[in-house]
């Protein structure tokens, strides 16, 4: 490919580019961001010429695929540089002339706002552009330019420079205000658009889930998961002051726990729905040979979970059976069930109200704010050691602590009925100390 003026202005860019580090970081990115807005303005246009004919002819299925495998991105990315092409690029009548660009603004202003903020212009104004006066089109085009290219919405005034994600906001709020309909065609489009969905799980038994909730549920949950995301969260008590707990799970990972404490909340809320007649429950089995084994290792997988092509280790299955019991399935030799048992080693929902009123309604982990009602019960000796189903062998953990609760920094014991805890920063075995009472 016989390019000789891109090549030069490529070689110049690389040079420049080498000079970048002798900038501060935020210098070096403006600069690099302008280039980039400039660069974008000439992928829109390139992807532009791809029309539906010229990708078969190149033997492509759609002008998407073409431009995905030529321009070496995906699809996504290919979808939206076609976009903002069809909006800012010459169009032609039915008899081949010539059409000015539909958003011709943004089109003048691409290389000066870039692709991203170029894509959210043509997509709040394609949804309502065809039921407009062009006139009103126009105008809010031009502010939404304006707010893009850092100027305010007259153009008169620089103003702070803000992100896409920030601009795009703003630019939902003008297009409903030029809308006769107002905000309800989007809410409309929102509710047909609602969706949630489970995947297959994977190699390790983790399942990916997906999809596009409503604004307000939206909202709850992040508000939900925020809030959990600071539980545990370590503070500052009198009696635990000199000690340091540290927390060392990625934003991803607390935000994932938040959410298993929702999850937990709400199963186990009264007036949760039921399924075949039970509560919703993990279900998962095991040989009662393999659990009662006595030479097993906490690391041999012998459960299998509802649902999961993923064995279970010994550690996971009991800790599953300490919160929440177990039932045994009596089968005769030739594998008909026999009959079933009633739950056993299962903490009952008056053992819980009790271990809560003793401890303050908190995770027994020194500091954790965890809220009361995503806590499980968990057996301070084992139950596989012996230890009874008692309050005076249980204590509340949230779900974070209570998967760390055999290989993490903290032990807990029961003296006199009573727990008390060591750890980070609490060499000496310490009373966890009870709630505020009323005098008597």
């Amino acid at each position: 490919m016989n390019t000789p003026g891109l090549d030069a202005a490529i070689a110049a860019v690389r040079h420049a580019a080498a000079g970048l580090e002798a900038l501060p970081a935020a210098d070096a990115l403006v600069a690099v961001e302008r280039l980039g807005r400039v660069v974008d303005a000439a992928r829109v246009a390139a992807a532009g010429r791809v029309s539906a004919g010229e990708s078969e002819r190149l033997g492509f299925a759609s002008p998407i695929a073409a431009v995905a495998t030529l321009a070496r991105v995906s699809e996504k990315t290919a979808r939206v540089r076609l976009r903002v092409a069809a909006a800012t690029g010459e169009g032609r009548s039915l008899t081949g002339a010539p059409l000015p660009p539909a958003l011709p603004v943004v089109a003048a202003a691409l290389p000066e706002i870039g692709l991203d903020a170029a894509e959210v212009i043509v997509r709040e104004l394609d949804a309502v552009r065809p039921h407009l006066d062009p006139a009103l089109v126009s105008s809010a085009e031009s502010v939404m330019v304006n707010l893009a290219s850092g100027l305010d919405p007259t153009g008169a005034h620089a103003v702070i420079p803000e992100s896409v994600t920030s601009l795009a906001a703003q630019f939902s709020m003008i297009a409903s205000a030029i809308d006769p309909d107002g905000a309800r065609p989007r809410e409309e489009r929102a509710r047909r658009r609602r969706s949630f969905r489970m995947g297959v799980p994977d190699a390790d038994g983790l399942v990916p889930i997906g999809g596009l909730v409503m604004p307000e549920v939206g909202s709850l949950l992040l508000g939900l998961m925020e809030a959990h995301r600071r539980s545990p969260r370590f503070t500052a008590e009198p009696e635990f002051a000199h000690h340091e707990a540290s927390d060392d799970r990625t934003p991803a990972q607390r935000r994932h726990d938040a959410l298993a404490d929702i999850i937990v909340a709400a199963a186990r809320a009264d007036g949760a729905p039921s399924l075949d007649g039970m509560p919703v429950s993990v279900i998962v089995t095991v040989a009662a040979a393999d659990l009662a084994d006595e030479d097993g290792r906490a690391g041999d997988p012998i459960g299998v979970l509802a649902g999961s092509p993923v064995p279970l280790s010994r550690s996971v299955v009991e800790r599953f059976i300490d919160n929440a019991g177990l039932r045994l399935l009596r089968l005769a030799p030739d594998g008909s069930v026999v009959g079933m048992s009633a739950l056993q080693r299962c903490f009952a929902g008056i053992h819980r109200l009790q271990i809560a009123a003793r401890d303050g309604a908190r995770c027994s982990t020194p500091g954790c704010t965890s809220p009361h009602y995503a806590l499980q019960v968990h057996h301070v000796i084992p139950w596989r050691d012996g230890g009874p189903t008692h309050i005076d062998n249980g204590i509340l953990l949230c779900y974070w602590h209570h998967q760390n609760v055999d290989d993490g920094p903290w032990q807990w014991r029961m003296v006199n009925g009573l727990p008390e805890v060591r750890g980070p920063g609490i060499p000496e075995w310490t009373r966890i100390s009870p709630p505020a009472r009323a005098a008597a």
